[in-house]
């Protein structure tokens, strides 16, 4: 592995490989600490994600094997519809045709980047922010910024897609936190993340009328500082999109995992 440096810091992680294949790993096996239950099959890892849904990661790399992969994918499963994955740039380029041709809608595609060094530019955020933990009561209140943050809206998100998001976040509390960021006492943006070895913000989000003031930056210092044991500190991102370039500036150079999503319905 060549590893480069570029103003003093390497752009890839040093435990890289094993880090991507612990994160790999978190697609392609059950996770029953939050309810979810997963089986191997000859065409991937699927996991049963609720009554609606099922998420297949797909391992398979011949685009004539597809149809027969989603046939059986569809027979095994009563959900009405399935997130399609296939989690191999070179994979995902060989079977994209196949997999459109056979009724999968391409929706985006995922980069988890990796922190190679101290993070760049550390923020201490604006006076008055404050950072604090939200607990099982307070997810209602958590739920309604990250809709508005993600929804780039200040309008009073719909009660269905705040319902789902705590249905959610309360399923993955046994390994989760969601941090709050409050303005002078006002909630105005939140964080998701999985502690451990190597850890994971998977959400990162600020109300419109806030942005542009270091907020966002200024809980990822705090998570990073947090953080000190951790083997590895990772963010992901709609590849292609203004965070994940923000990201790559600040210091997750280092691409460990990367999958595109498709989505399947009957």
């Amino acid at each position: 592995m060549t590893v480069t440096i570029v103003d003093g810091v390497p752009t890839l992680h040093p435990e890289h490989g094993a880090v991507s294949r612990e994160v790999h790993r978190w697609y392609n096996s059950a996770v029953p600490e939050i309810g979810l239950d997963g089986t191997a099959h000859w065409f991937g890892f699927v996991t049963d994600t609720g009554p609606y849904w099922a998420r297949a990661v797909l391992s398979i790399g011949d685009p004539a094997q597809v149809p027969a992969a989603l046939a059986d994918l569809r027979a095994a499963y009563p959900a009405i519809g399935f997130r399609v994955m296939v989690d191999d740039r070179e994979r995902s380029a060989r079977l994209d045709a196949a997999l459109r041709e056979n009724g999968c809608r391409y929706e985006e595609s995922t980069t988890y980047l990796a922190l190679t060094g101290p993070l760049v530019s550390p923020a201490p955020g604006p006076a008055g922010l404050e950072v604090t933990t939200a607990g099982p009561n307070d997810l209602a209140a958590w739920a309604d910024v990250k809709v508005r943050s993600f929804g780039d809206s200040e309008d009073t998100p719909a009660a269905d897609a705040v319902s789902a998001e705590i249905g959610t976040r309360k399923a993955e509390l046994p390994l989760a936190e969601c941090w709050f960021g409050l303005l002078n006492g006002e909630p105005v943006a939140v964080l998701a993340h999985y502690p451990g070895p190597d850890s994971l913000v998977f959400i990162l989000g600020t109300r419109v009328p806030f942005r542009h003031r270091g907020i966002a930056q200024a809980m990822l210092t705090r998570w990073v500082a947090g953080s000190p044991g951790a083997r590895s500190l990772m963010i992901n991102a709609t590849e292609g999109g203004a965070p994940a370039a923000l990201y790559r500036r600040l210091g997750f150079t280092d691409e460990v995992y990367w999958y595109s999503k498709y989505e399947l319905t009957r």
